[in-house]
């Protein structure tokens, strides 16, 4: 439902941002569903979306100023005005264009802390993932070429894959066996983002001792019990990463520290967010009907933007 309300007066130490661009991740949908991760928590009625760029119309906090141009990393995203806690708000350029602006938080820093933070990834690395066509799966692609890593791609439609990966393979084949058969790199460290029974076959291509991380739960499935003997058997470093916990981890002075890192490198070395349209909030039922019948043929992002 779509409504409307008027402004209040601003509290004490809030940020009030007009909001530019706000992004449709599948993350929204598990909120909006309450399943996975967000199965006790996020319960109607609520405002959904994780993410969203915008400009500070007044301010309450030393820290902005009216004008400044800002990404939001807060939920209740998809709103024309959002009064925001400083801690949720990063500072962007202010000719960044809107709809690259509003991708730079949960992908992006999810891919950049992972391989710089977490994996802390070199040219000795090789790392397959999956999900490969979708925004952070690009991401993980076109740092392997900025950071030296080798990438393994796994997607559903390599054909039509967009960047020169090392390589890219197709999720239908057995593509342990093409890893040998083609001699291929043996990869040790795997990027999970669907859990589950595809997940899994992730473990199967490392090497001994290697790393395992899972991010994401797409599939909505859980490991079995083979999975974790084989982790066991094989001494793999089987781990998690949920942005918001490896926030805690390292703190909001740390983490502002590292975002900025990622930006300047994003914009050195031209990482892409694409977008595939922008929808006004109004539409916010089309947006949805698109993403969850044809997000296999977008081409990027479904962006809502205010009138």
């Amino acid at each position: 439902m779509l409504d409307r309300a008027p402004l209040m007066g601003l509290e004490k130490g809030k940020v009030r941002v007009k909001v530019e661009a706000a992004n449709i991740n599948p993350s929204d949908f598990l909120s909006i569903y309450g399943v996975g991760q967000y199965r006790r928590f996020h319960k109607p009625p609520r405002v959904p979306g994780f993410e969203a760029a915008g400009k500070v119309v007044e301010s309450n906090h030393p820290g902005y100023s009216v004008g400044q141009r800002v990404l939001l990393a807060a939920s209740g995203a998809w709103q024309a005005y959002i009064d925001a806690s400083p801690d949720n708000i990063f500072h962007i350029p202010q000719g960044l264009e809107r709809g690259y602006a509003c991708q730079l938080y949960i992908n992006s820093l999810t891919a950049w802390a992972m391989t710089t933070e977490v994996a802390n990834l070199s040219e000795r690395d090789v790392v397959i993932i999956n999900a490969g066509r979708s925004a952070i799966g690009k991401i993980f692609s076109q740092l392997s070429s900025s950071l030296g890593y080798t990438v393994i791609v796994i997607t559903s439609g390599p054909e039509a894959y967009p960047y020169q990966s090392n390589y890219v393979l197709n999720s239908s084949n057995d593509f342990c066996r093409e890893i040998v058969s083609m001699g291929l790199p043996r990869p040790n460290i795997a990027f999970d983002a669907i859990g589950g029974e595809e997940g899994e076959k992730l473990l199967y291509t490392l090497c001994d001792k290697g790393r395992f991380i899972n991010y994401g739960t797409l599939s909505l499935s859980f490991y079995s019990s083979r999975f974790f003997e084989c982790v066991r058997a094989r001494q793999i470093d089987f781990s998690t990463f949920f942005l918001r916990h490896w926030e805690n981890s390292v703190g909001k002075n740390s983490r502002c520290e590292i975002f900025k890192n990622m930006l300047d490198h994003f914009m050195a070395n031209k990482i892409s967010l694409d977008v595939d349209r922008y929808i006004p909030f109004e539409d916010f039922r089309l947006a949805m009907n698109i993403t969850e019948l044809s997000s296999r043929s977008l081409c990027g992002k479904l962006v809502f933007t205010p009138n």
